[in-house]
């Protein structure tokens, strides 16, 4: 079932395909996810931590004050005792109790650097390539992201209050439901092999940024969803989105669709068959739950 669609139209905008912030702020109740997988995420993180430590967690020295705030904060969140002494690094703990993956980033020098993270879901990067790294060199080489976003990125970062928490969406297409992918993974389809529907996935991140008050860091969150491309075609207006994104020539092109470039033009025309029916199969916002019309209503 599409839970998250950062793809979907919002009144009065295209859908997303460039490089946007597209920020909103939320409240704390709604800042993790405690979804029905839960269970099974936290079970395939740990196996994942037990396998390559080295390749989900990274610290540098100087973050643990950071870190140790991090953790109090989402045990608080969860309503969880404080042990005396954690028996991991506590960032590392932290991202052991949550679906999502923990990025911590400190001001260095002028600059918001990753100095911790724990990345059990990585989309074609590795962590030890970005620790330490300023907040935009993290995100080469998306094109445009430092002409068009980057200084409101800097800012942001720079005047984020303590005691508000903001959310945005990303997206991309995947030959695999497989949520930990190094960059060695990237197998691109050959030029003229049949489109293989059946093996695409969508893979939608939900993310979060907080301020820590006391040590100042930001705590970044991502929690990954991945779907079936084929379940877009039960919500046709959600199809119209996504293949008006594809169409452009820019960063959907350029990185989102690096693993199927060599099926951009059937994919647009088997998104073009699935032609919506009403307003009412689209979402208010690209960021709320996605139903069919013939589901009961979500819980509130």
């Amino acid at each position: 079932m599409l839970t998250f669609a950062p793809y979907a139209r919002q009144p009065g905008r295209k859908p997303s395909s460039g490089p946007q912030f597209g920020l909103r702020p939320i409240s704390a109740a709604d800042w993790l996810i405690a979804s029905a997988e839960r269970e099974a995420r936290l079970a395939e993180k740990e196996r994942l931590m037990a396998r390559c430590p080295e390749l989900v967690f990274q610290a540098l020295s100087g973050s643990e004050t950071a870190q140790a705030e991090a953790l109090e904060m989402i045990r608080g969140h969860l309503c969880l005792p404080s042990p005396v002494v954690p028996s991991k690094a506590p960032l590392d703990a932290a991202a052991r109790m949550v679906e999502e993956d923990l990025c911590l980033l400190q001001l260095i020098d002028g600059e918001y650097r990753l100095t911790a993270a724990s990345v059990a879901s990585p989309s074609y990067w590795r962590l030890a390539d970005k620790l330490g790294k300023e907040l935009l060199d993290i995100h080469d080489p998306v094109p445009e992201l430092r002409t068009r976003i980057g200084a409101r990125m800097r800012r942001f970062f720079h005047n984020l209050p303590a005691g508000r928490i903001f959310m945005r969406g990303n997206w991309f297409l995947h030959v695999s439901d497989r949520l930990f992918r190094l960059p060695e993974d990237l197998r691109p389809p050959r030029a003229g092999e049949p489109l293989a529907l059946e093996r695409l996935y969508l893979r939608c991140e939900r993310q979060t940024l907080r301020r820590l008050p006391e040590s100042g860091a930001v705590l970044f969150t991502i929690r990954v969803y991945l779907n079936p491309l084929v379940e877009v075609a039960e919500h046709p207006a959600l199809a119209a989105d996504l293949r008006e994104a594809l169409r452009s020539d820019d960063w959907a092109a350029a990185v989102k669709m690096q693993e199927v470039r060599a099926w951009r033009e059937p994919l647009l025309v088997w998104l073009g068959s699935c032609q919506p029916r009403s307003a009412e199969d689209r979402p208010d916002r690209r960021t709320s739950p996605v139903r069919r019309r013939d589901q009961p209503p979500l819980p509130s």
